[in-house]
């Protein structure tokens, strides 16, 4: 069984997972959150004991808001430790894509305050930090489908303005972080990687309208 943890999104979530499926997923509505209630009630929903034996943890590292992002990977290290199993990062841009099935996407993360980062595939190392409406004005390949955790009302529109979207909830994202961990440990493949560093992204400047992932430890 893989923990997957995301604190990326605005709704931190839990879910325990097994065979590239979500047996139990925990929410919260914010942060900061009880990451260590999120075990409890996922461990929970499925039946089995807290201690139950895990194959690893698997975590989203950003980019996204400092304060959960930081504390989320700092719960996962903490809980591998524990349980004696490795810890897996997967960047937020990779697990959105592979919940979207989408093959690749613009990809879209909150970033708090109505804003959002935007990667675009064709620049890999760059992560754009944009309003809502800067999003969908913005010059972006016309030919990929937007993914991200996006409401209702900024799916509407993005559509309206002829973007293709796919929208990606907490629990599909999980179950996505699950498979890319599975694959990482099974198979040595894939975007998620052993160990967990933070992407973080500083404000967009007028002197460098975009900024780039810059990885800490």
């Amino acid at each position: 069984m893989i923990a997957a943890l995301n604190t990326s999104f605005e709704a931190p979530a839990l879910g325990i997972g097994r065979d590239g499926e979500l047996l139990s997923v925990a929410c919260a509505p914010g942060w900061p959150a009880d990451l260590a209630d999120l075990v409890t009630r996922a461990f929970r929903e499925t039946g089995l004991a807290p201690d139950a034996a895990l194959e690893g943890v698997v975590v989203a590292t950003g980019p996204g808001r400092f304060g959960s992002l930081r504390g989320g990977i700092a719960f996962a290290k903490g809980l591998a430790l524990a349980r004696r199993v490795p810890l897996l990062g997967v960047p937020t841009a990779a697990v959105v894509v592979e919940a979207a099935r989408a093959g690749d996407a613009v990809v879209v993360s909150p970033a708090g305050r109505g804003r959002w980062y935007v990667a675009a595939p064709s620049e890999a190392d760059r992560i754009q930090l944009m309003d809502a409406d800067k999003v969908v004005q913005a010059d972006l390949p016309a030919d990929l489908p937007v993914a991200g955790p996006v409401d209702a009302n900024f799916a509407e529109a993005l559509a309206e303005s002829g973007r293709q979207v796919r929208r990606v909830n907490g629990e599909v994202a999980l179950e996505a972080l699950v498979r890319l961990a599975e694959w990482r440990l099974r198979e040595g493949q894939g975007p998620a990687s052993l160990g967990a560093q933070p992407v973080y992204a500083a404000p967009a400047t007028r002197a460098r309208p975009w900024v780039r992932g810059i990885p800490h430890g």
